[in-house]
């Protein structure tokens, strides 16, 4: 059997409880430490703020780190490949979302290394039985680390399902083999990068927890305050347990049903020993991406086949942006059209056309290039499509972030 502890926050003491749901598992004592180089890999996938649950709690971050170095390996590496559309060295960067969620500046005081591992070497891999990506790059900080301790949030995904544990290693890829992963096929590309870079050890962020939402657009009503820490050596059994407390059936969930049958570990429920809180005492069903996308795209029609979360990402926040403005009732005339479709079917409107994968159809709309497009020039394509001022929308994103609508 495997094990996963969920331990309980309590009093805001979260080095306590990374403690307890380390020491429950007892899986830090079979990690062979000496002379070992650890990675140690948050999810600050996007420039936020520690606390949103868009990220890795910082406090989690440093905790892990201590903890790691009381074991005194030969080398310690706090290292993050940003999402596809922050891995841009001239502008946000691995770096700059690390020193967003303050995970810079503990690495620094407690004298550990940081890297991007969008920007480190990176070395191509054969990957034996692979599901669809037989070959590969990765960056050789995580190739070349004897332990690798992941530190994933639990999140809703419009692929997935969920994002924890499994998902979170998608940052040791490059943004050219993220993208592809999505081409490919997304959980079975999830699975066999495991298959190379599988965590030694997962400690899951369940202190906050976004449902339904997407990426930096998650406001409060998408922040589930759990209050938990998950831990255990088996990420499959982790990703497992974690997909039950959020209320998801983990036989729903591809990428760790596919990761189970690669004998990357357990994901049969009745072959985990939960160490610590129950999952009946913890479960807090939360809401699928799919069911709030609903409301957020108010009947608009999005035509696409194998879109990465680049694309898909990008365009939700033009669904954000034309709510936020007052325009929730134009959106059943629009149509987007993005990835890789087989096919068109004649359309009324006039669709707008997005992202590199989609470019064959570009003469079918109003075509914004990119991979991804920024989110900012999909919104003026969108705007251009239903004939709705620019200026009236520029102004409520402007209100929406806090800043200047002259740009």
């Amino acid at each position: 059997m495997s094990v996963v502890s969920i331990v309980r926050l309590r009093n805001g003491d979260v080095e306590a409880a990374v403690r307890k749901a380390v020491s429950l598992t007892d899986g830090f004592e079979g990690v062979a430490w000496k002379g070992a180089k650890v990675l140690i890999k948050p999810n600050t996938v996007l420039p936020v703020k520690t606390g949103t649950g868009i990220v890795t709690d910082v406090r989690i971050v440093e905790a892990v780190t201590k903890l790691v170095l009381e074991r005194h390996p030969k080398r310690v590496i706090v290292g993050e490949g940003s999402s596809v559309g922050y891995d841009f060295r001239e502008t946000y960067n691995s770096m700059y979302c690390m020193e967003t969620a303050g995970v810079t500046e503990v690495a620094e005081r407690l004298g550990v290394e940081v890297v991007d591992l969008n920007s480190d070497e990176h070395v191509e891999v054969s990957v034996p039985d692979a599901f669809v990506m037989e070959r590969f790059a990765i960056a050789k900080t995580a190739l070349e680390s004897d332990v690798i301790i992941s530190l994933p949030v639990i999140k809703t995904h419009i692929r997935t399902g969920i994002t924890c544990g499994l998902k979170n290693m998608k940052g040791v890829l490059p943004g050219d083999e993220k993208k592809r992963t999505h081409k490919l096929g997304l959980d079975k590309g999830i699975v066999d990068l495991n298959r190379v870079a599988r965590p030694t050890f997962t400690i899951v962020d369940g202190i906050v927890g976004v449902q339904g939402a997407w990426g930096s657009q998650a406001e409060a009503a998408d922040r589930v305050a759990l209050g938990l820490i998950f831990a255990g050596s088996d990420v499959v059994a982790v990703d497992a347990v974690c997909a039950a407390v959020t209320g998801f059936d983990v036989r729903d969930i591809l990428h760790v049903q596919l990761a189970g049958e690669a004998n990357l570990g357990i994901c049969d429920m009745d072959l985990i020993e939960v160490r610590g809180e129950s999952i009946d005492d913890v479960k807090h069903p939360f809401m699928p991406f799919l069911q709030a996308a609903k409301d957020l795209f108010g009947g608009a029609k999005v035509i696409e086949k194998n879109s990465c979360t680049g694309c898909m990402g990008e365009s939700v926040s033009t669904f954000i942006y034309l709510n936020k403005a007052g325009f929730h009732e134009k959106l059943p005339d629009l149509t987007l059209i993005m990835g890789a479709p087989e096919e068109i079917p004649p359309l009324k409107e006039k669709p707008v056309v997005i992202g590199r994968c989609a470019k064959e159809y570009r003469d079918q709309g109003i075509f914004v290039p990119g991979c991804p497009p920024h989110g900012m020039k999909i919104t003026d394509a969108v705007c251009q499509a239903l004939e709705i001022d620019q200026k009236v929308v520029h102004r409520a994103i402007a209100e929406l972030h806090n800043f200047s609508a002259d740009y």
